[in-house]
């Protein structure tokens, strides 16, 4: 499939603009060009993605942008200052992560050749941060990106089905080690049983905005499959280069 984030990415420098890009400050613009250009060359890059350490059930993960200058400045404003406005700029990135996961899983690939179904699930949020957002943010994106699909580009059966839940409270994950992530979110993550029947057998993708250790899709994919998801796949928006220790060669990408 062709899949144009380039082209959605101008198009949307075009919109009615805030006072300031998301990404630099820069004044009079949503989103401006030196900006969107670091956007274009996550969407470009969108591929696969494995941590060091990866973590134990990481289902396979494809990731775009690196998490680092404009783009974790637009992430961050996007998730936490407010700037709901910037979805509609992000959402390209995303729709690229979600093509090279689909075209990459041999199951989930099989799956749409077949005409079946697959679920996208975002990330869990707390019920505290939804109630500051006013949404479920990851879910937004999540739907701004399936909408954006061309219709030229044919029927893709791609189903948005917020599912994911907290069932404690858990640590804020900024700060924490790989070991202590994963510890803070042992079983914390469940199947709404509202909707579990729908999960049953089904070929899954576990959709967030930023992965650092994998701690949380490994979690939300422990959750799926224990609930009897088919095949399990995760796609970010973006992914935290870590830092290589001293003597060591800098790894690719880290999760």
């Amino acid at each position: 499939m062709t899949w144009r984030p380039g082209e959605d990415l101008l198009a949307l420098l075009d919109l009615a603009a805030p006072a300031a890009c998301g990404g630099c400050s820069r004044a009079g613009t949503r989103w401006c060009s030196d900006c969107a250009a670091s956007l274009r060359d996550g969407a470009a890059g969108a591929g696969p993605w494995s941590p060091t350490p990866r973590p134990a059930g990481l289902p396979p993960t494809w990731s775009g942008a690196a998490y680092a200058g404009a783009v974790r400045a637009g992430v961050v404003a996007w998730k936490d200052g407010g700037r709901a406005d910037l979805t509609a700029v992000l959402a390209p990135v995303l729709r690229a992560v979600l093509a090279a996961a689909l075209d990459g899983s041999v199951h989930h690939a099989e799956a749409l050749a077949a005409g079946d179904a697959v679920l996208l699930l975002p990330a869990p949020s707390g019920r505290a941060g939804t109630r500051a957002r006013g949404e479920h943010r990851v879910a937004a994106l999540t739907r701004a990106a399936v909408r954006g699909i061309p219709r030229s580009e044919g029927p893709r059966p791609l189903e948005v089905l917020d599912a994911l839940c907290l069932v404690r409270r858990v640590q804020d994950q900024a700060g924490l080690d790989a070991r202590a992530r994963a510890a803070n979110l042992a079983g914390a993550v469940r199947v709404r049983p509202v909707l579990a029947g729908r999960i049953v057998g089904r070929p899954c993708i576990v959709v967030d905005d930023v992965v650092t250790t994998g701690a949380t899709l490994a979690e939300c994919a422990r959750a799926l499959r224990e609930c009897g998801a088919g095949p399990v796949a995760a796609a970010t928006l973006a992914a935290t280069r870590r830092r290589p220790r001293a003597g060591l060669p800098e790894a690719a990408r880290a999760d």
